[in-house]
C-alpha cells in the first residue's frame, strides 16, 4: 500500500471507505461506514513504510483505547488485519485537531480552562487505569464540535503508550529501550527529553505545556531545534503567563496549578494526572478576567 495512495472505495473488515480525511504519523484516517448498515465511522490505516514497530504502536494503541472508557478519549469500536493492514475503527468526530484551532486565534479564558480541564481528565482516566500517554500535544487533542455548538476535547494517538499495570496489561511496557527520546519536544519533560524513563509525571508537565498554551496562546518555550528546546525545558524559566497574555489576569491558584506541573524535577510535580485535576478543579471561577 502506498503511503500516499488514497484508498477510498475500498473495503477494509466489515467497512467500505468513503473518503480520506487525512494522513500523518503512521497511518492515514479515513470516514467509512459498516457494510451491515450503521452510522459512519472513522477508520485509522496502517501505512506499511516506515519504522519497523508502527505494527507494535498500532497493536498498543488498540490496546490502550479498548481498556479505556471516558468521555475524554477517543472511543475505540473495532480493530484488525485486512490484506496485511492493521487498523483502528474509532467513532467518528465533527471538528478539529486542536493545533489547528489554536493557530486560528487566542482562545477566551474560560474556553480555554475548560478545554484544558477535559484533556486532564482524559488523561487522569488512563493514568487510573495503568496507561501513560508519552506524547500528549495539540496535535493530539481532537475538539469535538458537538450538537449545541459546544466544544468538546477528546484525546487522540496512543501509539507511544506506556504500561504501568503488568498486571494488568502484561510484561510489553514499553517499546523503547532505557536512554531513548520519543516525544515532541516542545511538550516535552526535560527527563524525557534526556532519554530517561517516563513515568506518570512526564505526563503530567507535557499536560501543563498545553494548559500553558491554551491559555497564553503559546506555548512556554519557542526554539529554533529541537536540541535547543530540550535545553530550555530543562534550563530555562517559564515566562508567567502575563507577560505574554498583557490583556489577562490569571487566577493565582491556575498560575500555581501551572507552574507546580512545570516544575523541573518530577518530584516537584502532581504525582499523576488525577492529582492535578484535582487541583484544578478547585481553581475559582473565573479562571482569568480580561483587564481594563
Amino acid at each position: 500500500m502506498s503511503e500516499r495512495a488514497d484508498l477510498s472505495g475500498s473495503v477494509v473488515g466489515e467497512y467500505r471507505l468513503v473518503a480520506k480525511l487525512g494522513a500523518g504519523g503512521a497511518g492515514s484516517v479515513y470516514r467509512a461506514m459498516p457494510l451491515a448498515g450503521g452510522r459512519a465511522v472513522a477508520i485509522k490505516l496502517l501505512e506499511t513504510r516506515g519504522s519497523e514497530h508502527i505494527p507494535d504502536r498500532f497493536e498498543r494503541e488498540a490496546r490502550a483505547l479498548n481498556g479505556l472508557q471516558h468521555p475524554h478519549l477517543i472511543r475505540l469500536l473495532d480493530f484488525g488485519l485486512h490484506e496485511n493492514a492493521h487498523y483502528l475503527v474509532m467513532e467518528l468526530l465533527e471538528g478539529l485537531p486542536l493545533d489547528r484551532l489554536l493557530a486560528q486565534r487566542p482562545l477566551p479564558a474560560a474556553l480555554a480552562f475548560e478545554l484544558g480541564l477535559g484533556i486532564v481528565a482524559g488523561l487522569a482516566h488512563a493514568h487510573a487505569h495503568g496507561v501513560l500517554h508519552r506524547d500528549l500535544k495539540p496535535g493530539n487533542v481532537f475538539i469535538a464540535l458537538l450538537g449545541d455548538g459546544t466544544m468538546h476535547p477528546k484525546l487522540l494517538d496512543f501509539g507511544l503508550a506506556r504500561f504501568m499495570d503488568r498486571d494488568r496489561w502484561g510484561k510489553s511496557e514499553t517499546l523503547t529501550e532505557e536512554g531513548a527520546v520519543i516525544g515532541t519536544p516542545t511538550y516535552m519533560p526535560p527527563e524525557q527529553g534526556f532519554g530517561a524513563r517516563a513515568d506518570a509525571r512526564s505526563d503530567v508537565y507535557s499536560a501543563g505545556v498545553v494548559l500553558y498554551e491554551l491559555i497564553a496562546a503559546r506555548p512556554p518555550f519557542v526554539r529554533e531545534g529541537r536540541a535547543s528546546l530540550i535545553r530550555a525545558h530543562a534550563l530555562d524559566e517559564v515566562p508567567p503567563i502575563g507577560e505574554l497574555r498583557k490583556d489577562l489576569d490569571v487566577e493565582p491558584a491556575l498560575e500555581a496549578v501551572i507552574a507546580r506541573a512545570l516544575a523541573k524535577d518530577p518530584k516537584d510535580r502532581f504525582q499523576d494526572a488525577g492529582e492535578m485535576l484535582r487541583a484544578l478543579q478547585e481553581v475559582p471561577d473565573p479562571p482569568a478576567r480580561i483587564r481594563r
